[in-house]
């Protein structure tokens, strides 16, 4: 029987070869849409819009935790802690409450996944990791842990506040960037010009 003839079962057109380059044009192709991904997401965690979006969800949530408070204080106040409309009104809160845990929780996934752990070594983005982590876990176990956790997290969630002035801070930066180039831009067109004057 010859060498080259294929035994029983084996097709002859297949090599190991091809499957070599089969699994390596996978890994390519896999390796090719994973970073598209991340600079796709990249993109998007840096971008302006989603800064505003951060802001007035930053809003809301703090929103959402003073009015919570509030209706426990007043309604406590005034003996009304007992009734229907509270604890539905409160149930509500809290539920808002969880799906912004969630949505920041989202953000921080994404912003890692796009800067690589790198995005850590700030330590306002580690804390703020922190204060979100920590704020989805009181949320999920609200109701079995002990009351002065709970009210540390939300001092904590009132912390968010101050992202509000660092997403402003990310925006100035940003413009004053822009501004910083057209400078320089100017100052080369301008340098450019005079020799060109004093030549002539």
């Amino acid at each position: 029987m010859a060498d080259n003839t294929p035994l029983l079962g084996q097709d002859p057109g297949h090599t190991d070869d091809d499957e070599s380059q089969r699994r390596r044009g996978f890994a390519e192709k896999w390796k090719s849409g994973y970073r598209q991904a991340r600079a796709a997401t990249s993109g998007f965690t840096n971008s302006r819009a989603k800064h505003w979006l951060v802001l007035v969800l930053i809003i809301l949530d703090v929103a959402g935790i003073l009015s919570d408070i509030f209706i426990a204080l007043i309604t406590c106040e005034i003996g009304v802690e007992k009734e229907e409309w509270v604890a539905r009104t409160r149930s509500s809160l809290a539920i808002f409450s969880l799906s912004m845990s969630c949505v920041f929780l989202l953000e921080l996934l994404l912003s890692v996944f796009a800067d690589g752990l790198g995005y850590l070594r700030s330590w306002f983005h580690c804390f703020d990791a922190f204060v979100i982590v920590g704020g989805f876990a009181i949320d999920l176990l609200e109701h079995n842990t002990a009351e002065e956790i709970a009210s540390l997290i939300v001092i904590l969630r009132l912390w968010r506040f101050v992202k509000i002035v660092e997403e402003f801070s990310v925006e100035a930066s940003e413009q004053t960037e822009d501004l910083r180039k057209q400078i320089q831009d100017l100052q080369t067109r301008n340098a450019a010009l005079e020799a060109q004057l004093s030549q002539g």
